[in-house]
């Protein structure tokens, strides 16, 4: 009983601790700054709470591994308790918020703090291991990297973050240091602005599933090498790796699921063996699909000109279970055909056209053939990028096309960004109300491209020169097909970045 009764009172008073820390964890300030931080009112209830003689050290060290490393490195300042626990912190996360530096103070005084706190962690326990120049434009640290790496990289370590800024030369990881019990443990390697030349001698990397290489100098045999190494990675993405030439990834890679490849420009060629892939995302490289594994493919996004005809002739066959479809082109120099082919298992369909001052106008009203095509599609976005407008404006005594109906029974959701008054544009609108037969929420965003008050990202909208147009024919055309069970949702061009007398 009366073991019983203390282990109660534990339980007590550590959900009054994690409230504590929960409050605490979302306050701002400084790691590891000895200043008004300690006088603070947050300060003062730690210090006079936290050093509990009845709370067990295995206990105080879960408690502190969850609070962020701002909060954790205060709490060790404040606390002998939290101290030895700050040597063992699970997450070293090192960006211009965590080190809490103002712009000025950027240089020795971020690497100071950094070195610091590595000299003061014993290497034990540590999973995470993040360093990001993200915000800090031409900030070298890279003198630094090699002894920051040696105190980081220990058997154990499961997450590698390395975002480093363009600079003159770039920093030559050491590979050496991914041998042993840390290609053992290490789960996800992300590096940025980094020459990585594997050679023979590296080890096999077991529990490897993510690797994310950007602007990382590799040529094709250094990337198979450690590819080769790599047989649990699930996740492969490379972005602007230029010398790079070819990219053919081995049956050996049983597990891997996702390949994203971007703007590596020297690329020629891209293969793929491997049986369980099932996500692929393409931008800037043409592909042979007969060269890829396709028949698991679930999810494409692919970025060509001219790709919309030819998914819809050729990718039911070559990727039958395809669930979702992103396609981004430029330009389209014929329009989407009506087949008899079908895409058993799509349910979300977004396409992006870009369409230049010198673009044919493309009939919009051919997409219908997705639909035919697709018996189970829930979503569809077109998201229609025109800097001038290159369309048929619909007129009052223009007659809309029809065609046989069709039922759709599993479409909810639609949304075109780019609503303009083009005529195919209205008539493709008006056949998803009639024959979306379960529709539940159609969009008509009239800008094309992000808007002014989306998270103050961006300070103004894109310009447009068809607002009236466009709002005029949704009102005469649109609205009263809508049904009473449809919300529809027009978005007007916002009244600060548009002069309603110029729309």
């Amino acid at each position: 009983m009366r073991i019983a009764a203390q282990h109660s009172r534990v339980q007590h008073k550590e959900r009054g601790r994690n409230k504590l820390i929960s409050s605490l964890g979302k306050r701002k300030g400084s790691p590891c700054q000895q200043d008004g931080d300690a006088d603070s009112r947050a300060g003062k209830i730690m210090r006079s709470l936290i050093p509990n003689p009845q709370l067990p050290e295995d206990i105080l060290f879960c408690i502190h591994s969850l609070l962020p490393m701002r909060e954790a490195a205060r709490a060790a300042h404040l606390s002998h308790a939290f101290l030895s626990s700050w040597r063992r912190y699970p997450n070293l996360i090192f960006n211009k918020d965590t080190i809490g530096l103002k712009k000025k103070l950027y240089g020795e005084n971020f690497h100071h703090k950094i070195g610091r706190i590595l000299r003061n962690h014993s290497g034990i326990g540590l999973k995470t291991f993040k360093l990001d120049y993200s915000g800090m434009c031409g900030f070298d640290g890279t003198s630094y990297l090699d002894s920051w790496l040696q105190a980081a990289l220990k058997p154990g370590i499961e997450e590698l973050t390395l975002w480093l800024t363009e600079t003159i030369r770039k920093y030559n990881f050491p590979c050496s240091l991914l041998s042993g019990g840390v290609g053992n443990s290490l789960q996800n390697l992300k590096l940025q602005f980094i020459a990585l030349h594997p050679t023979a001698e590296l080890g096999p990397l077991r529990s490897l599933t993510s690797l994310h290489l950007c602007h990382v100098s590799r040529t094709w045999d250094e990337l198979k090498c450690l590819l080769s190494n790599s047989l649990a990675l699930e996740q492969l993405e490379l972005v602007n790796c230029v010398e790079i030439t070819c990219l053919k990834i081995p049956c050996a890679l049983q597990r891997l699921s996702s390949l994203s490849v971007l703007a590596c420009l020297d690329l020629d060629v891209i293969e793929s063996k491997a049986p369980n892939l099932s996500s692929l995302f393409i931008s800037g490289h043409s592909l042979n699909f007969s060269r890829v594994e396709t028949l698991q493919m679930k999810k494409l996004d692919f970025s060509r000109s001219n790709f919309i005809r030819y998914a819809r002739a050729k990718l039911p066959s070559l990727m039958p279970n395809l669930e979702t479809l992103v396609i981004d082109s430029g330009c389209e120099v014929v329009d989407a055909p009506m087949l008899p082919t079908k895409f058993l298992y799509l349910k979300h369909l977004t396409i992006r056209l870009l369409l230049g001052p010198t673009s044919r106008s493309y009939d919009y009203f051919s997409l219908v053939s997705f639909f035919d095509a697709s018996p189970s599609l829930e979503t569809f976005v077109l998201d229609v990028t025109q800097l001038y407008m290159v369309h048929e404006s619909i007129r009052l005594d223009s007659q809309l096309r029809h065609i046989p109906e069709q039922c759709h029974a599993c479409l909810k959701n639609v949304k075109i960004t780019g609503f303009s008054s083009a005529k195919s544009l209205i008539e493709l609108a008006c056949y998803i109300l009639k024959n979306a037969v379960f529709l539940e929420c159609l969009t008509l965003d009239t800008i094309y491209g992000f808007r002014c008050d989306e998270g103050n990202k961006y300070k103004s909208c894109l310009p447009t020169s068809h607002g009236l147009r466009t709002l005029s024919a949704i009102r005469t055309y649109i609205e009263n097909k809508v049904p009473s069970t449809v919300k529809l949702t027009v978005l007007e061009p916002c009244s600060r970045c548009h002069d309603k007398g110029r729309w």
